[in-house]
């Protein structure tokens, strides 16, 4: 099942105009920190802005992964990343908990928890991304 990431990270002041939406600010920002900490297991990524925020999809083995990032308060700088993964089933692919999801969450974690010398607020959420338990980190 997917996992949300909260945290609070001061961003630069950035144009919010040149945003879809408010969820959407500073969420490159958050990517391209995040990236560093991707790319040496999943090679190059791209995110993209989509009208609800930031996606950063990838495949590895046969898992879909997905890292998405929300802003919930551009004044406070507090996000939330959701992290999926995905494996085919017989009518597409299902959501699903994967050993690849437990080692994308750990790597998040700890890149995140460098930034800013604390660990984010970890909840396990189920596959409608409602909350099941907090603090699962």
């Amino acid at each position: 099942m997917p996992y949300e990431l909260s945290f609070v990270k001061s961003i630069a002041q950035v144009e919010r105009e040149s945003y879809c939406n408010n969820c959407c600010v500073g969420g490159d920002l958050i990517a391209e920190a995040l990236l560093p900490a991707l790319t040496p297991r999943y090679g190059e990524l791209d995110p993209i802005e989509e009208d609800w925020g930031w996606h950063i999809g990838f495949k590895y083995a046969d898992v879909k992964l997905a890292v998405d990032i929300f802003c919930d308060d551009p004044d406070k700088g507090e996000f939330r990343v959701h992290l999926t993964s995905r494996v085919r089933g017989f009518f597409g692919s299902k959501v699903r908990d994967t050993p690849e999801l437990e080692i994308l969450k750990r790597m998040l974690i700890d890149a995140i928890s460098a930034w800013e010398d604390y660990v984010p607020a970890v909840t396990k959420l189920d596959e409608k991304y409602f909350p099941i338990t907090a603090n699962v980190a």
